[in-house]
């Protein structure tokens, strides 16, 4: 038997690296790197002026005093053979020791204009009329939109392709205008404020899950009604609180709302939780237009019929107000926003002014910008996610006039930039800057949305929806298959045969179906009316009248039908045949018929024109 040959790598052993030792060497050349530096320094400093510089001495280095560049000497050990980049090099010695580089002028500043993400545009429809309500939810996946015509769109980026096709179109409402819409913090709930006083709550799918009470128009004290008793205008969600908004109402009320309050059993939110009254400088009521918490939901704003801005402190008796503008406008304000840091207020007001304040100081505005002009109750401001810029929309009810999209410099207003719409008659009423998506959504009054996006900075939106294209709608297409056989191949089998015969035969062939109707909820829906009812027992009666009628009509003699059961009602009398049995113990039926005879009319019961003259 011969002996096994041991293999090639069968005596090496694996290689032990002492990482102590490792260690303690690469000290020893950081060391010996750093003492020689030192010798380069100090005998640079020696030919020097007198008044440059002293070098750090050998000593103070071997005591662990090290310069700023030390860091970027402590560096483990390069393999043998490696040989660094030229170019990564040089793009080194550009660069000053500060790191800054040598190239960039300190002097030059980055244009603000760079940050409004407007290099890209997308154009949405949404009807023909103008859009009055414009909100991105705050994860921004959709977005909805509503309109003096009633309706109310959700549009999902995530479904939505380049045909920019609402995902839903709703009426919430029925024949009341959108004044405002507002999406919760998680994004689940979508509040709607229309001409009516009751405010409807939908979910995720469009589908109407609450409302609130309608208050009694006939109490004189609104601390007493249940809710609004006139249409809503504006409403907004707590930026903290998911479960809590407020609204506000030409009744002259603002009403804190919770979630919390829903009740199954009636389907709505029985009643507010807080009641705010807006005053004039009478003392009578005055209609607030909008309503606005701050970032921080720590105030409560509301902008008046009457030009004033009045705020509340959360959580108060909200009996009298924290900070109050008398005649902040000299018209209706139509939007409110504060800043990040919650200590400016800007307004909007239909005066064709656009004001700032500061919650520190309500006798005069820190700054104010006039002839903007605004036509409509819609018109929004705002500030940039991070308060480098202030942008308004101007509007007008004439039709000759275009609208535009302004942005200001938050400092002194001078004006920024501008989109202007050059289309005649078209206004811009509502702007909404989205913080996540960096992405701006404008609404006009010609009916569409505009989408303001930039490449760069944005992220998501409609950025995922400009590139998909459009999916075709198959759902009424007909695929017809046919066979053709050949008596010359060898493929021809009696299965082929058979599948052949199946297809010609139009009894056999399975016929297109068609797609399956939408489900039907409650007695009738979608057009079309329920075949059996919504009740067992219409069920039941429906089916037992069919066939009692199917035998009746079966039957063409009615007359003989009927003395079918004569035979029967004789032996067995239960209704009729009991009266007749002492005057009429024999029954005489009629064998024949005969038309009957003409009755002369009543000239008593004719009218007098009718009675003829006796000579």
């Amino acid at each position: 038997m011969s002996e096994a040959v041991p293999s090639k790598n069968s005596e090496k052993k694996a290689k032990v690296f002492n990482l102590e030792e490792m260690l303690a060497q690469t000290r020893m050349n950081i060391s010996r790197k750093n003492e020689e530096k030192a010798y380069d320094e100090m005998s640079k400093s020696s030919t020097s002026l007198a008044e440059s510089q002293p070098s750090t001495s050998s000593s103070a280095i071997a005591s662990g005093e090290e310069n700023d560049d030390s860091d970027d000497d402590f560096l483990p050990m390069l393999p043998p053979g490696f040989k660094t980049d030229k170019s990564v090099i040089d793009e080194d010695a550009n660069v000053d020791e500060d790191g800054s580089d040598s190239d960039f002028d300190e002097g030059e500043a980055i244009s603000i204009t760079r940050l409004i993400p407007a290099s890209c545009e997308a154009v949405i429809n949404h009807g023909k009329m103008t859009v009055t309500a414009l909100r991105a939810e705050p994860a921004g996946v959709r977005f909805a939109s509503g309109g003096l015509d009633y309706y109310v769109k959700y549009f999902d980026f995530q479904k939505m392709d380049m045909s920019m096709k609402a995902d839903r179109e709703l009426l919430p409402a029925e024949s009341h205008v959108i004044h405002a819409m507002a999406f919760s913090a998680n994004g689940e709930t979508l509040a709607v404020a229309s001409g009516e006083c009751i405010i409807r709550l939908l979910d995720r799918a469009g589908k109407q899950w609450a409302e609130t009470v309608r208050g009694d128009q006939y109490l004189v004290d609104l601390n007493n009604t249940k809710g609004h008793t006139a249409a809503v205008n504006c409403l907004e969600f707590n930026p903290i609180d998911k479960n809590e908004f407020i609204s506000c109402s030409d009744d002259g009320t603002l009403r804190l709302w919770t979630l919390k309050d829903y009740k199954e059993l009636t389907k709505c939110i029985n009643k507010h939780y807080k009641v705010i009254k807006t005053k004039g400088a009478n003392g009578k009521r005055v209609s607030p237009q909008v309503c606005a918490y701050s970032p921080d939901a720590k105030w409560i704003a509301a902008g008046c019929e009457d030009g004033s801005i009045q705020v509340w402190k959360y959580g108060s008796l909200y009996v009298n107000v924290q900070y109050l503008v008398r005649k902040a406008h000299s018209g209706p304000v139509t939007s409110l926003a504060f800043s990040p840091d919650s200590k400016k207020i800007l307004s909007r007001g239909l005066d064709d002014t656009l004001k700032m304040w500061s919650m520190s100081n309500n006798k005069t505005p820190l700054l104010e910008k006039g002839n903007l002009c605004n036509g409509f109750k819609s018109t929004d401001c705002g500030f940039s996610p991070r308060a480098e810029l202030v942008f308004t929309g101007t509007s007008s009810p004439k039709p000759d006039v275009p609208g535009q999209l302004l942005f200001f410099n938050p400092e002194n207003f001078d004006l920024v930039y501008k989109i202007d719409y050059p289309k005649s008659g078209t206004s811009c009423t509502r702007v909404h800057w989205h913080p996540r998506l960096n992405q701006i959504l404008v609404g006009l009054s010609d009916g569409s949305i505009r989408v303001y996006y930039d490449q760069n900075m944005s992220n998501r939106g409609v950025m995922q929806c400009v590139t998909k294209p459009v999916k075709r709608n198959r759902a009424m297409e007909v695929v017809r298959e046919d066979m053709v056989l050949s008596p010359l191949k060898k493929e021809v089998t009696p299965w082929r045969i058979k599948k052949y015969l199946r297809m010609q035969d139009n009894k056999l062939r399975p016929e297109f179906r068609k797609p399956a109707d939408m489900p039907m909820d409650g007695k009738s829906a979608n057009g079309r009316v329920a075949a059996s009812g919504g009740t067992l027992h219409s069920y039941l009666a429906k089916q037992i009248g069919t066939a009692r009628n199917k035998e009746f009509l079966q039957d063409t003699d009615v007359r003989a039908s009927i003395l079918r059961h004569a035979k029967d009602a004789e032996e067995n009398p239960m209704y009729i045949d009991k009266a007749y049995r002492k005057n009429q113990p024999k029954k005489i039926f009629q064998e024949t018929t005969t038309a009957p005879e003409e009755e002369e009319e009543d000239q008593e019961l004719q009218p007098l024109f009718k009675i003829p003259r006796m000579g």
